[in-house]
């Protein structure tokens, strides 16, 4: 089924647009970026940069914001992801789309596994950006194109569910890594100076 049918695919926001003019009351927003996107899919060591956007406090319309389970695509990375609490109330910029989808025909981690894994996403893709050089930004259009294989929501939902602990139990197994490599080198340094003689 296309996924124009299963939810609203919509296109993120243009932070110029957006931004308010030196005269207005401004609110400082927090700013999903590709960045974050990257360090939720394995990109681990990367840092939030922790982009903001000044809006107009009184005419900004907040309800375009961030909210837990929206799906965002990063248009030029072609990955996607489930947003988590961590994440909400943030600007979706336009190198995104995002989509609200009908969870009781698609389940939002298992479209994310389908489009990040599966290899009839990859095949599409390819037919959709051919002739580019590199890999090419995909629009909205070709979103609401994508054709996506649906089992029971049942089946969806214990697919998206394995896909989701997997994708938890990593990160948190890079975290363990660098405490572990971070309290293994202060034990060193720590053994070492017991060990030399005070002088």
């Amino acid at each position: 089924m296309k996924l124009e049918k299963l939810g609203k695919v919509n296109h993120g926001l243009t932070t110029s647009r957006i931004t308010a003019k030196p005269d207005e009351l401004q609110e400082e927003i927090p700013l999903f970026t590709i960045q974050d996107l990257n360090i939720e899919m394995r990109s681990y060591d990367l840092k939030s940069e922790g982009k903001t956007v000044s809006v107009s406090k009184g005419t900004f319309d907040k309800s375009l914001l961030s909210k837990e389970n929206i799906v965002v695509v990063g248009l030029t990375v072609h990955k996607a992801y489930v947003i988590e609490k961590h994440h909400e109330g943030k600007i979706i910029p336009s190198n995104f789309a995002y989509m609200h989808l009908d969870e009781s025909k698609i389940d939002p981690n298992y479209f994310t596994w389908y489009f990040n894994e599966h290899p009839n996403i990859k095949r599409q893709l390819q037919i959709a950006t051919q002739g580019s050089m590199g890999i090419m930004a995909l629009s909205v259009q070709m979103l609401r194109e994508l054709e996506i294989e649906l089992p029971s929501i049942e089946t969806q939902r214990k697919l998206g569910k394995i896909y989701e602990l997997r994708r938890k139990k990593e990160k948190s197994l890079y975290e363990k890594s660098i405490l572990e490599k971070d309290f293994y080198k202060q034990l060193m340094i720590n053994k070492l100076k017991e060990a030399m003689p005070c002088k």
